[in-house]
């Protein structure tokens, strides 16, 4: 890519309202009340397997810090290829800032600092060679809120592939976008007015945009940090079978306060606590026959 794609590809980045920002302050009674599960936990170490036998990515004793706040504390976890993994816990408990960690979302915030080994088919993401704008076409983001470009839902779908020069002419751009747009399941409902604003959508639609324009550069893996949180049950159900749809061409990791969403949704699941990884297994163990006394407090509604 050229250096003023490059450019182009960042400022258009610029314009996403949901960009990281420092994890939220818990109210002191909540914070307290999960310090001291915690405590009574006698936690020592993470339950479960955390290896995958098909890895797409890899998290080796993930560090993470806002200044002085260790936000991440030792965290592994693989992501198993053509699997979705959910993320789980109470608010603050880390799980949004570890996806986020996983293209590099936290370098935009100035005193968050990552430690540990994160490789993306084994290549180290990382690393001072790593190419960050290619690292996000690679693994993509779908936020809480839906965040459609400025520009027609044709332009929002094409802008990807056309910076990162995978369409050759017209006729490829148009197969790229109409692809994109049937597998996010939203071309039967906008291919007479690709030429419209996306953001004139309605909320689920623009959510199934965002997630065109993710896999419309080939990525290999798609991050969701909350994709339902501010859509209606109809729109929620459209997403969810979606993410169903996808995961037999791509690897995904979700995070969800929905534990209902994450039953429905993934094959696999993490618990995090305080920045710990507490417990990682097949989705329906975490559920039916949690290993670890904060899993089950949680999923039981003790707390969180």
């Amino acid at each position: 890519m050229n250096a003023v794609g490059k450019h182009q590809y960042r400022d258009i980045e610029d314009m996403n309202v949901n960009k990281p920002v420092e994890p939220a302050v818990l109210p002191a009674e909540e914070e307290l009340d999960q310090f001291a599960a915690f405590e009574k936990s006698g936690f020592d170490g993470t339950v479960g397997k955390v290896t995958s036998d098909d890895p797409c990515m890899a998290a080796k004793n993930v560090d993470v810090f806002y200044a002085e706040k260790h936000a991440i504390i030792d965290v592994s976890v693989d992501l198993g290829r053509n699997e979705v993994l959910s993320m789980i816990g109470p608010s603050g408990c880390g799980k949004s800032t570890f996806l986020r960690c996983l293209n590099r979302m936290n370098d935009t915030i100035d005193i968050c600092r990552v430690e540990g080994d994160i490789q993306l088919d084994e290549e180290d993401i990382y690393n001072k060679q790593m190419d960050v704008v290619l690292l996000r076409a690679r693994v993509g983001m779908v936020f809480q809120k839906p965040n459609p470009f400025p520009k027609s839902i044709y332009e929002n779908v094409a802008y990807g592939p056309r910076i990162h020069g995978l369409a050759a002419s017209k006729t490829d751009m148009d197969e790229v976008v109409e692809t994109s747009l049937r597998k996010a399941g939203l071309w039967g409902e906008v291919k007479d007015r690709l030429d419209t604003p996306g953001t004139g959508l309605s909320g689920g639609q623009q959510q199934r945009l965002c997630i065109a324009r993710a896999i419309a550069v080939s990525p290999e893996v798609i991050l969701m940090d909350e994709p339902c949180s501010a859509l209606d049950p109809i729109a929620t159900a459209k997403i969810e079978e979606l993410i169903d749809e996808l995961r037999k061409n791509y690897t995904i990791a979700i995070v969800t306060h929905s534990m209902q969403q994450a039953a429905r949704v993934s094959q696999r699941t993490a618990y995090f606590h305080l920045g710990y990884l507490v417990e990682v297994g097949e989705t329906d163990d975490i559920f039916t026959n949690p290993q670890h006394k904060l899993t089950e407090d949680y999923i039981t509604g003790r707390f969180g």
